[in-house]
């Protein structure tokens, strides 16, 4: 919403305090960002562009406002530009030697892309800056680059800042508007509390309470927050105020109390004079026709003969600031579903368009923990948009901009439908920029909707129509192109397209370092995409050694990213975070826990503020669980692994068809898990439904579900196996490896689980007694991994010395025991070396290669060697079976009959004979 100027001040109301215009407290906590504000604008580039990032009432506007007043003090004419009058704000500055324009609110601004296209046709004489204010960047400033006149042969200075809501610590200059002076102060959260308090009672004439509270030191408080504590402390004398961040309501109820009393006064009943604020509040029109309507619409009848005098109440009772409108709107929309109603129907074009933008704004920086009614409002305006003429396509794609596809999982819904809407009618109208930009928009619906098939033919256009674009102007379509070409590399790894994917993701590093220094911000986007699709790319293509470079590169840029938009970059840096799960499959489960565990912090921080972020938490869980278990730490993989899973079912409830693969990989870990500690039963059940959701996926789309499908045959043939049921495990695990196989033959990456499923069927065959058949698969096994192992040791000495101790039971059970002790013997020394690094992961298998080294040495009349290895083994599983008694009870029975069968040869050594 944009913020009233200062002509529209409104001044009847205790909340009016808070309006960062009035300057009511002191200006303190801001230092370091005003010194580096201050840097930027005297910087020796003519032109230059920010971006200030920061959610609703960390103090962007007072910021700006403080910088102004600075720098008009030294001859700079600042000008805050006020909502339509963007391009005339540009013309009226035309002379001046040193401008700096303000563009608060920026996102919701229709005149901001003619406001930067005037400003590519302007002829400054000194230096100009534009500062924009927004909560995030998103599509919509991004999209700024390739759409606007102001990069036609040119590239003015872009950068992006974030404003924390921690205020510094440090001792920094305060201004004072009471005494007209500037004074050093320690900006700490008491400082500023004790200040605001002291303020608001001045200016209310009312009595100084003591400040009470305390602030916790690490609670991360908005300045908002702050202020509106002390001024609930004022108005409610004594009385202590909780939680700082519930403080906005306070006041909101304050004010609802005056309401109550003043609405009478203007011919208004106190409920009907809220319905109307609100009402007035969300469609954003203050003049008095705007106000009328307003009144109508939510029902609001004035007394006869006061339609002005309602008027002018509603507009002097307007909230002064963004988030306590929000906190209105929420919080009088969520509790009457007939105003909800009144607010969204039949909206004027106009209207649906000031009802997204507060919309969007809510879904950012919740103001309320009661019913979500932003999807909702976004639902009613997209469809109040016009979608039929060429002349809609600009208001449309606006709207596409500005919603983002985390707007919200009410939201996502419509801006999926309004992309499909807005592409058809690109295709029909559009020039080819609209067309380029509307398909490439659309494939990444269709990916997300799972048709990746449909996807990559639509992003395949999108990309040839920006190649034709960057042909004729590179630098100004560039972004655009790699943008597209991002997509069609996601839509690629959808398909299985893995060597297609790396090829584009490629090609945009390369693209991304031809772009000119001062369009950093679009090129580290593109660029930390690029990589971390990379990444993955070389994952699926079995490129081990270039993984990790390209992850931990994407990482640093996204990391300096989210310092200018932490909103839109903090999700991608725990995407990165969570790829590093990659470095468990190579062998290096405690380089990827610290990674994965930030990744798991910051989604669930993000995930407690919008529940969009629910299905990324949920996914960085799994990574979580998985190198846990890794790690041998079965119990907290567990409890891990179990949230995860409880996530994605209650995602799959709202989107049963886009959740379906990530739900059967939940069920696959868990299960998976279970299996190895003992819980078959359990494992069966959520191995099985894992299995039949990869079977459908599979059918649909084999490229990319095969890998997965095989995957869960060899794990349910593993534990069916544990459960005694080998004719039914030896048919999945042959399935399994039929599918490796052919996977293997393109795919590097597959030989490891072609030699880990061939190493099963092997054990499966012995289970059944089918010894002569267990030994080819096996051998097999064993010399594919040590052809793996000579190139890669860390990834797959696991996996060899797992296939050596099969290789050696399965020659012990043709009566091969000579042949046996050589592969036995290498797998328990490599299996004491795997114990050293990561004992609880790598002790049961020790344990299970000593029995069976111990049993092959008695084979050949050597007890006396064998006892020792026996005996270890029982001790280990001793100690196993005292943690996990179903796990690991029957294996030490087993280890015990060996020792004792050992002991009793040794004692007899005639009768063993």
């Amino acid at each position: 919403m944009s913020r009233p100027g200062p002509d529209e001040m409104r001044g009847t109301s205790p909340a009016a305090l808070l309006a960062p215009e009035r300057g009511i407290v002191p200006f303190m906590g801001r230092g370091r960002e005003l010194a580096e504000l201050r840097s930027w604008v005297r910087s020796r580039e003519p032109l230059a562009l920010r971006l200030l990032c920061g959610l609703g009432g960390v103090g962007k506007t007072r910021l700006v406002l403080e910088l102004g007043r600075r720098l008009r003090r030294t001859g700079w004419t600042v000008v805050h530009v006020p909502p339509g009058g963007e391009v005339a704000a540009v013309s009226a500055v035309a002379d001046a030697r040193r401008v700096l324009l303000v563009v608060d609110d920026a996102a919701s601004r229709p005149g901001l892309p003619a406001m930067f296209d005037a400003l590519g046709t302007s002829r400054s004489r000194g230096r100009l800056r534009v500062l924009c204010t927004a909560r995030t960047g998103g599509e919509w400033w991004r999209r700024e680059r390739w759409t606007s006149r102001l990069w036609a042969g040119r590239t003015p200075s872009v950068s992006e800042m974030a404003l924390d809501p921690a205020l510094d610590r440090t001792l920094d200059i305060a201004f004072d508007p009471a005494l007209g002076l500037e004074v050093e102060r320690p900006d700490d959260h008491r400082a500023l509390l004790e200040a605001a308090t002291t303020r608001f009672a001045r200016a209310l004439n009312r009595p100084l309470p003591r400040v009470r509270f305390q602030p916790e030191p690490e609670q991360q408080l908005r300045a908002l927050d702050l202020h509106a504590t002390a001024l609930a402390m004022v108005l409610d004398g004594s009385k202590d105020v909780g939680d700082p961040a519930a403080a906005l309501d306070l006041v909101l109820d304050h004010e609802r109390s005056r309401w109550a009393i003043s609405a009478a006064g203007a011919g208004l009943a106190p409920r009907a004079a809220e319905a109307a604020l609100a009402t007035a509040t969300l469609l954003g029109d203050a003049t008095d026709d705007g106000i009328r309507a307003a009144l109508r619409r939510a029902g609001a009848e004035p007394a006869a003969g006061r339609t002005a005098d309602a008027v002018t109440w509603v507009r002097g009772h307007l909230p002064a600031v963004p988030p306590l409108a929000e906190l209105l709107v929420a919080r009088a929309l969520a509790a009457s579903e007939e105003l909800t109603a009144a607010c969204t129907r039949d909206l004027a074009p106009e209207q649906a368009l000031a009802v997204l933008s507060f919309a969007t704004e809510m879904t950012l920086d919740r103001p309320t923990a009661g019913r979500d009614i932003t999807g909702r409002l976004i639902e009613a305006a997209v469809s109040a948009l016009p979608a039929e003429r060429a002349e809609d396509l600009p208001a449309l794609t606006r709207v596409t901009r500005r919603l983002p596809r985390s707007s919200g999982p009410l939201a996502v819904p419509v801006l999926d439908r309004l992309t499909h809407r807005v592409a058809d009618l690109a295709r029909a109208a559009g020039d080819d920029a609209a067309r380029g930009e509307a398909l490439t928009d659309l494939g990444v619906v269709l990916i997300a909707e799972g048709e990746p098939d449909a996807a990559v033919g639509v992003l395949q256009e999108a990309v040839g129509l920006w190649r034709g674009h960057a042909w004729g102007d590179e630098n100004r379509h560039r972004p655009a192109l790699c943008n597209a070409l991002n997509n069609l590399g996601t839509g690629y790894l959808a398909v299985g397209r893995h060597s297609d994917a790396l090829a584009v993701q490629e090609e945009v590093v390369a693209l991304c370092r031809r772009f000119p220094p001062g369009d950093r911000p679009w090129a580290d986007a593109e660029h930390a995409c690029a990589l971390l699709n990379a990444g993955i790319s070389y994952t699926e293509l079995g490129r081990v050694g270039e993984i990790e470079v390209a992850q931990r590169t994407s990482l640093d840029i996204y990391r300096r990213l989210a310092e200018g938009d932490p909103v839109r970059y903090e999700p991608r840096v725990a995407a990165v975070l969570g790829n590093f799960e990659a470095l468990t499959e190579s062998g290096r489960p405690e380089d990827a826990l610290p990674a994965n565990a930030e990744a798991v912090a910051i989604r669930r921080r993000l995930a407690a503020a919008r529940p969009e972020h629910l299905g990324e938490l949920a996914w960085s869980l799994g990574q979580l669980g998985t190198t846990l278990e890794a790690l041998g730490r079965y119990e907290e993989a567990g409890v891990v692994l179990v949230e995860a899973l409880e996530l994605q079912r209650r995602l799959a409830k709202e989107n049963e068809r886009g959740t379906r693969a990530d739900l059967a990989g939940a069920l696959s870990a868990l299960g998976a898990l279970y299996s190895t500690t003992g819980r078959a039963d359990e494992s069966l059940r959520l191995e099985r439904e894992a299995l039949e959701i990869r079977r459908e996926l599979a059918d649909e789309h084999p490229d990319r579900y095969l890998h997965y499908l095989a995957h869960s045959l060899s794990n349910l043939g593993v534990t069916l196996a544990r459960r005694g049921r080998y004719d039914e495990a030896v048919l999945l695990e042959e399935e399994a490896v039929a599918i490796r196989r052919g996977l293997a033959s393109g795919n590097a990456r597959s030989l490891k689980y072609l030699a880990q499923s061939l190493s099963n069927l092997g054990v499966r065959y012995a289970d059944l007694g089918r010894f002569d058949e267990a030994l080819r698969p096996t051998q097999e096994a064993v010399d594919m991994l040590r052809r793996l192992v000579r190139e890669q040791p860390e990834k797959y000495r696991t996996g060899l010395a797992e296939a050596l101790a099969n290789l050696g039971a399965t020659l012990l059970d043709l009566g091969r025991a000579e042949e046996a002790l050589r592969p036995m013997r290498e797998a328990v020394v490599m299996r004491r070396q795997l114990v050293i690094e990561n004992p609880d992961k790598h002790r049961p298998d020790l344990a299970l290669a000593l029995s069976n080294l111990a049993s092959a040495l008695s084979a050949v009349g050597d007890n006396v060697t064998a006892l020792g290895h026996a005996q270890e083994a029982v001790d280990m599983r001793r100690r196993l079976a005292a943690d996990l008694p179903e796990r690991y009870r029957s294996e030490l029975e087993r280890s015990r009959a060996v020792l004792a069968r050992i002991d009793a040869a040794i004692r007899n050594p005639t009768s063993a004979r």
